[in-house]
Parts: C-alpha cells; sequence; structure tokens
C-alpha cells in the first residue's frame, strides 16, 4: 500500500489527509503545534470550485457550511451607498472548515508536536525527522506547511518569501457587540470600503461551535494598511521589545497601536465600519507576504497550499487553492502510475496558481506603495472602480479573472 506522510495539519494538509484517505492510502498528518488547531479567526468566501474539490475527495458536505450572504455592498468614507451587487455567495469561516474536514480522518492519522528538522530521500523513499527524535518513512511527502514552510525551505530553498508594503488589522467579534441598526445594515451582505491606505471589509461567519443562528454569529472584519517593512517591525513588537517575526500574539499587541488604528478609522471610514472597528477590543495583525514556486514536485516531495504559492487574501481563494491542491494531488498520488500523473498535475496546479498569485497582486496594486509607472498607476484606477472592486475581490466566479 502506497503511504503518504504530510507536514502540516492545517487546511492544506488535512484535505490532503483527507482525500487519501478516502482512497485507502496509508496516510500520516504531522502537525508541529502541539494540540488541536485554533480557529484562525478568518473569514471564508466559498465558491463551487471548492465544494466541488470537497466532493470529488468523497467528503459529504453539511446542509449548512456558513452564513448566505445577498451579495457585496460598497459604502464611502461617509457611510453612503456607492454601489451594490447581487451576487449570492455563502461566507464560512476557518474554523467550521477545519472542524469539518478534521471530523473526517480517524485520530491515528494525525499526530500533533511534530516539528520537521530534515528531510532525506532516495529513490525508493523518503524520510522526514522531526525535533521530537522520531522519523517517519513514507513513498511520498507533502509539504502542506505554510507560507512560512519548512518542507520547501529543504527543497527549494531559493524561493523568497516577498512582503507586500502592507498588512491588515483583523478583528472577529460577537453579533451582538454591533449597534443594531448597523448591524442591520450590514448583515446580510459583504461591504467594503476604500479608504486611503487601503480597503476595509467584513461579513458575519459561524459563531462559537459553528452556530449559524443570528444573534450567535461573530463579525468577521479586515481593513488593509500600507506599512513599510519598518512599520510592520513597529506592530509586531510588543511592549517588552520583543519582535514576533511569525506573529505576534492578539493579547501583545501594545494597546497605542490599537488605539492608534481606531483613530485612523474614526478618520478614514465610514461610521458603519467605525463602529465594528469600535466594538473590537482585541484586534490582531496579519502580515501580507506572497511567493510563488517554480515547481511543485522535487522528487518525492510535493509542496501544496500556501507552502507552494502564496497569493494575497483579496482574491479570496487562500482555502479554496489548497483543497483543490491537495485533493488533485491524492488522485494524482493514488494513480497506477504516479509519475505521469503528478508530472500533469503540477502542470495544472502550478497554472491556476501562479494566475492566482498574479491577479492577487493585481487587486493589491492600490495598497502599499505608491504606484510610480503608468502601468501600476492604470491597474489600481482600474480596481478602484466600484464594479470592478466589488466583483473581483473574493469572486464568486474566480475562473472568469484569472488569466488562465
Amino acid at each position: 500500500m502506497t503511504k503518504v506522510a504530510i507536514i502540516g495539519g492545517s487546511m492544506a494538509g488535512i484535505s490532503a489527509g483527507v482525500a487519501l484517505h478516502h482512497l485507502g492510502v496509508d496516510v500520516a498528518i504531522y502537525e508541529r503545534a502541539g494540540d488541536e488547531l485554533a480557529s484562525r479567526g478568518a473569514g471564508i468566501a466559498t465558491h463551487d470550485g471548492l465544494y466541488e474539490a470537497l466532493t470529488g475527495a468523497g467528503v459529504h458536505l453539511r446542509d449548512e457550511m456558513g452564513i448566505r450572504s445577498m451579495g457585496r455592498l460598497m459604502l464611502d468614507s461617509h457611510g453612503a451607498e456607492v454601489e451594490r451587487v447581487d451576487v449570492p455567495q455563502v461566507m464560512t469561516s476557518w474554523g467550521l472548515m477545519y472542524r469539518f474536514l478534521r471530523a473526517q480522518i480517524p485520530d491515528h492519522c494525525y499526530h500533533n508536536n511534530y516539528v520537521l528538522c530534515d528531510l532525506v530521500q532516495d529513490a525508493d523513499r523518503i524520510v522526514a525527522r522531526f525535533q521530537n527524535g522520531e522519523e517517519a518513512t513514507a513513498d511520498w511527502l507533502i509539504g502542506a506547511d505554510g507560507t512560512r514552510s519548512t518542507v520547501r525551505r529543504l527543497v527549494a530553498p531559493e524561493v523568497a518569501i516577498n512582503y507586500c508594503g502592507y498588512f491588515g488589522w483583523r478583528g472577529l467579534i460577537d453579533e451582538n457587540l454591533i449597534a443594531a441598526p448597523v448591524l442591520g445594515e450590514l448583515a446580510h451582505r459583504m461591504t467594503l470600503c476604500l479608504a486611503t491606505g487601503g480597503h476595509w471589509l467584513g461579513y458575519l461567519v459561524a459563531g462559537l461551535n459553528d452556530d449559524l443562528r443570528p444573534g450567535h454569529r461573530l463579525y468577521n472584519w479586515g481593513w488593509y494598511r500600507t506599512a513599510d517593512e519598518a512599520k510592520l517591525k513597529d506592530h509586531l513588537t510588543d511592549a517588552t521589545g520583543l519582535y514576533h517575526e511569525q506573529g505576534i500574539p492578539h493579547s501583545l499587541i501594545r494597546p497605542e497601536l490599537v488605539a492608534a488604528m481606531q483613530a485612523e478609522a474614526r478618520a478614514f471610514l465610514g461610521p458603519q465600519p467605525q463602529t465594528v472597528v469600535g466594538a473590537t477590543h482585541q484586534p490582531f495583525i496579519q502580515g501580507m507576504f506572497d511567493l510563488g514556486c517554480e515547481h511543485l514536485v522535487y522528487d518525492r516531495v510535493c509542496l501544496v497550499g500556501d507552502a507552494a504559492i502564496t497569493a494575497r487574501p483579496h482574491i479570496g481563494l487562500g482555502v479554496s487553492k489548497a483543497i483543490e491542491d491537495a485533493t488533485s494531488l491524492a488522485i494524482a498520488l493514488a494513480a497506477q502510475n504516479p509519475g505521469a500523473a503528478l508530472a500533469q498535475w503540477e502542470k495544472s496546479r502550478l497554472r491556476y496558481g501562479l494566475a492566482a498569485l498574479a491577479f492577487s497582486r493585481d487587486l493589491g496594486s492600490y495598497i502599499g506603495p505608491t504606484p510610480v509607472t503608468p502601468e501600476h498607476r492604470a491597474k489600481a484606477e482600474y480596481h478602484q472602480r466600484p464594479e470592478i472592486f466589488l466583483n473581483a475581490n473574493a469572486p464568486i466566479d474566480p475562473q472568469r479573472w484569472l488569466k488562465l
């Protein structure tokens, strides 16, 4: 029986594990975290490709995978409606999707507290070595360990992670903390607002225990802010002077930075986003990075999800791409001739992933450093047009926008 080791137990890794398990492959997932992964506080805009990948992998979906949104709403800096579009879409959350997938795979296939330190491979097998002194031997190994992938660093050290010139303030709060009139305006649509330095967006997602009932949901929001690397480093530095390069824990963000962000919200955002931001007592920070590999297969190692290609979040394809990468890879690895199947898989997923990366950069062209070339200025202006801005961010029909 084919044996596959997966490094990384987040969305890409768990998806690959579920798909391989359903195909009868001997699979083991190794996650560096010491216990079950906590919710990342992230919202996910779903589309047909995501569901097709899951059902194709043998997963039976829940009746309700998230909150139904009627469409998108664009506000100006005074809170007035600029434009709206009716594009029904299900808005789910990282936590709901992860817990749903985690339940699809037996506990004995999932191993916590395994930090990868080295890989050794030959023509017949690959061995993963972990900091706890244990080893895992497999026929194939999947690197699904995110943007700062250890697997990628070992097999493709030349691939650089690029800082995009901006970061995001994020929030996930109880909907009951938002004033009722404001919640009434925002509840049924993804709401977006252009602002100096980057746009704001928000929408409802499932609450605790994946509760979808009104009054029990959470509101997910993000606000992109232009910042050079020095400013990002300052925001990732706690009150003791310790710099958290991989991301600062929510509770260690300096209060004066939160206060400054809320003051900027009052200056640049409409009253509805201001209300949401003001009700968020513990926002968090996410640096924006992207990267693209030239290959996905390195002998017996395959890269998926953000470990392979990290697109900027505006495109709303991070989770979908990870799941599609993983489930299609599972089929290739389970084929009678994996070598040929992997070659075709790599060609197809590289084409899709690099197109997603390019388009996500276009969507972020008006955030970050000021455009200096005519081409960059034209892209920035085009992607701020209301009809483009509302439809292209986290599109319900990504194939329409990607240059495939």
